[in-house]
């Protein structure tokens, strides 16, 4: 009598992850252990995991990790003010289509690092350069995604409102904008990695706090390990955000 395994759909994709991060993390074990490559350009996975560990000491948190946290809320949060209206108003008005479209199409090709030193020139070295380069890198993708979900709004519902005499901006506030939230909320959890990505971006070119000047101090010091566990931080950091934005998704549109 044979003994069949069998998995419940959600069970086989994270065996996959599992099993592939398992495979790396053996890789990585080898060749360190191996002595293929020095330890300066690729540490051991103990020596990353202990300095990973000494990350969360309450200094760390108080002089890099708090810093570049609320870095990252303020300047998200910004963008998001600044990009949920005009995106909205985007998909509506064509006047500001017009205008924000054109805008949003040259500045998102535009390379953030680029606009780095512009930004310190402006606004100099301080928490402002660190929020407005998070904002330049969100905001204009940002708005050409909600401007996009609002507009893929059924007609259907559109012109069942207007049959039931609900006016423009009843319409906007009842049927469209309850339409794109949940597409507004896939692209804000996607858009909160590019936050994390340009305020390392950042505090690398100029800061003298946050998780990005840490990496830049410990690549200077040749502390390979602490690069690395900065670096993996960091992507604990973003599984968490995204953890957060899927739980609350499932909460907010349990209609979708």
């Amino acid at each position: 009598m044979r003994c069949v395994l069998k998995l419940r759909p959600f069970e086989a994709p994270r065996l996959i992850t599992s099993g592939f991060f398992l495979f790396l993390l053996v890789i990585w074990y080898s060749v360190t252990r191996g002595n293929f490559v020095d330890s300066v350009f690729l540490p051991p996975p103990e020596q990353t995991l202990k300095s990973l560990f000494s990350l969360l000491s309450s200094d760390f948190a108080a002089q890099h990790l708090i810093p570049s946290m609320t870095r990252v809320i303020m300047g998200f949060a910004l963008s998001i003010a600044i990009a949920f209206p005009l995106g909205i108003l985007a998909s509506q008005v064509p006047f500001i289509a017009s205008i924000v479209h054109p805008l949003c199409g040259v500045m998102r090709y535009v390379p953030v690092a680029a606009l780095v030193p512009l930004c310190i020139l402006w606004f100099g070295i301080h928490e402002e350069q660190k929020i407005a380069v998070i904002v330049i890198g969100v905001v204009f993708q940002l708005v050409l995604l909600i401007a996009s979900n609002a507009t893929s709004t059924p007609s259907e519902l559109i012109e069942t409102g207007s049959a039931l005499g609900l006016s423009r901006s009843q319409i906007l506030f009842r049927i469209v904008i309850p339409w794109s939230m949940p597409a507004n909320w896939d692209d804000l959890r996607i858009s909160a990695g590019w936050a994390w990505s340009y305020v390392v971006l950042a505090e690398l070119v100029a800061g003298n706090r946050g998780i990005g000047y840490f990496v830049v101090q410990s690549q200077r010091f040749l502390a390979t390990a602490d690069t690395f566990a900065a670096i993996i931080l960091i992507g604990i950091l973003g599984l968490v955000t995204d953890f957060a934005f899927r739980l609350s998704a499932r909460r907010m549109f349990r209609w979708r």
